[in-house]
């Protein structure tokens, strides 16, 4: 694309896309409620783990491949030449996300890992939702949309999820666990705050900080 090839926007797949991503994240999101309630799971982690009937492990293996479908979002920055948006956060966070649920889907595929679900299923249906909005609010004879008001929000909401799941990971470490394996809590505590960084760090570059006066005259 870089050589010289016209960017492209391909509606029909982009709008398919979307529809399906909020459909299987939705679906994703319930069903972890519905396992965690028929289950009896209560809020407090350190919940039930069974390795030989795991009763998230069907939910998980299809979390996990969500995330291959994920990559569909790289594909459309690629062919859209939207190069601003390849930036680290997305390729560390497409690329580590995808990494790290194949770890979970082999060590850690019972008991507390719903919360994980719940909030992520939960978060990328607001985000595909709001993807979808953007498809149909572009401005004629641009590739922008108008802004949405919400959008500072999601951002927010993905920071609020982090810090629920390292509470989550802090707490099974602390009160060790015995249904869950200390290292690999201990490393995704330390992932989830390195995208909490990251996620705020793009927060603050934003809609923090302000524009300096050369690049608003510019504009």
């Amino acid at each position: 694309m870089a050589a010289g090839v016209p960017a492209i926007d391909p509606y029909p797949i982009k709008f398919i896309y979307n529809v399906s991503q909020i459909m299987l994240c939705a679906y994703m999101t319930i069903e972890a409620f519905f396992l965690a309630y028929r289950n009896d799971y209560s809020v407090l982690p350190c919940v039930g783990y069974s390795q030989e009937n795991p009763a998230v492990a069907q939910l998980l293996w299809l979390f996990y491949i969500s995330k291959v479908w994920d990559f569909w979002d790289t594909f459309f920055i690629v062919i859209g030449k939207k190069w601003r948006q390849l930036s680290f956060l997305h390729v560390y966070h497409h690329t580590t996300i995808f990494l790290f649920y194949w770890l979970n889907a082999n060590v850690n595929y019972d008991g507390d890992i719903y919360v994980t679900i719940l909030l992520n299923g939960f978060i990328h249906t607001v985000m595909y939702t709001y993807y979808f909005i953007c498809m149909h609010t572009k401005i004629p004879g641009t590739d922008k949309s108008v802004p949405i008001w919400w959008k500072s929000s999601l951002t927010l909401m993905q920071l609020f999820q982090f810090v629920t799941m390292m509470s989550q990971g802090t707490y099974l470490m602390v009160n060790q666990c015995k249904t869950t394996s200390f290292p690999v809590v201990a490393t995704y505590v330390v992932y989830i705050l390195s995208l909490f960084f990251l996620f705020a760090q793009f927060f603050v570059a934003s809609y923090v900080k302000k524009p300096s006066k050369s690049k608003s005259k510019k504009a």
